[in-house]
């Protein structure tokens, strides 16, 4: 059997801004709060700094005929 866990990272936008430096391990999960309460999330693969990173997207509309998995 396959063990699992996940590593969270929360902090605010402006300290992960300043956070120029670090390297989030792969499958990191990053949470970038915001001032307004609405977070984001970005996940570490072991080779940019936080800063190059994605944020993942969050889909705006759902056609009614299609199938999310």
């Amino acid at each position: 059997m396959r063990k699992s866990s996940a590593i969270v990272k929360v902090d605010s936008a402006e300290n992960w801004e300043k956070a120029k430096n670090y390297i989030p391990d792969n499958f990191t999960i990053i949470v970038y709060e915001f001032e307004d309460n609405s977070p984001m999330v970005k996940i570490g693969d072991g080779i940019h700094n936080v800063n190059e990173l994605p944020f993942l997207s969050r889909r705006q509309e759902v056609k009614e005929d299609t199938l999310i998995l």
